[in-house]
């Protein structure tokens, strides 16, 4: 933004604090960064269909409709120095902390040199060593105690790190009794786990009001002492990226405690291509998500 001095003269373009704040701080390449990657992840879905109706690939499950919350995740975490314990629907996340579409192609065919896991895992079981990416089990839930034993270790080995534990499940994992033994854990050890809970409103076919008392699950872990909890809008990417840096800020802080950020997203194809939500998703819920969609058509 062009400003002058008192005489008149021209002086050097100074920030635009208002388009900056706006904005969360992030640039004009960093949105485009943004959409680039949300647009990627949902082609890579897309493929991936694809390849399974010609019979190329055995299974497939996406991650579309909670690009936006990922991605702004990925952003607001640094890669190769704090670590991710993800799920299968954590596409965005991996693709922001660098991990390739080819790398992600290769799980997808199982093939050897695929980094995940070798092809021994099934698909969207994400895990690179160079990115502290590490792979799951297919058990949902389990990969929260894994979480906040790693931010244990991470303190005992490294005491001046300021590193945090990144770890991701659906509204359907919260139903796990590791997610509730972890939750106790890392509140009584004030250990530096980030939970990002994105809540699609569907365990596979069950709604969010059959499996979870109250039907969210933030308001059910907004008692646990010392534990920082935030809901979002997960399909606005700028609301996620304030609101996760908010909570990854808190976490880093030494003795900070861990946090929980509660996203809802929404789930536009099936579960896997293993289910048809048409056969217990109405047209007019249909309709509204496709309304919330944070890639527009």
């Amino acid at each position: 933004m062009k400003t002058t001095s008192r005489s008149g003269a021209a002086t050097a373009d100074a920030p635009d604090t208002t388009v900056s704040s706006k904005y969360h701080g992030l640039s004009a390449e960093d949105l485009v960064r943004i959409y680039r990657t949300m647009l990627l992840s949902r082609r890579l879905d897309d493929k991936e269909i694809q390849l399974k109706n010609q019979s190329q690939i055995f299974f497939q499950i996406s991650g579309a409709g909670h690009e936006a919350v990922l991605v702004a995740a990925g952003l607001a975490l640094r890669p190769s120095y704090d670590w991710f314990y993800p799920y299968y629907r954590d596409r965005a996340l991996c693709l922001t902390l660098g991990m390739t579409p080819l790398e992600m192609l290769l799980s997808a065919v199982g093939a050897q040199d695929d980094p995940n896991s070798g092809g021994r895992q099934m698909p969207s079981h994400w895990g690179h060593k160079q990115l502290n990416i590490v792979s799951q089990s297919s058990p949902t839930g389990t990969q929260c105690l894994q979480a906040v034993g790693c931010a244990e270790a991470g303190r005992l080995l490294d005491p001046g790190s300021d590193a945090v534990v990144y770890v991701s499940g659906g509204d359907g994992a919260t139903s796990e009794g590791e997610v509730w033994e972890s939750l106790n854990a890392a509140c009584l050890r004030r250990a530096p786990v980030l939970y990002l809970i994105t809540d699609n409103q569907y365990a596979i076919s069950v709604p969010v009001e059959a499996q979870t008392a109250g039907g969210s699950i933030s308001r059910l872990v907004g008692a646990f002492p010392g534990l920082h909890v935030e809901e979002v809008d997960g399909c606005d990417v700028l609301a996620s990226y304030a609101v996760l840096k908010r909570a990854i800020d808190r976490v880093r802080a030494r003795d900070g405690g861990p946090a929980l950020v509660h996203a809802l997203t929404i789930r536009p194809y099936s579960h896997s291509l293993s289910d048809d939500e048409k056969l217990y998703k109405t047209e007019a819920e249909r309709a509204a998500e496709a309304g919330r969609d944070p890639i527009p058509s």
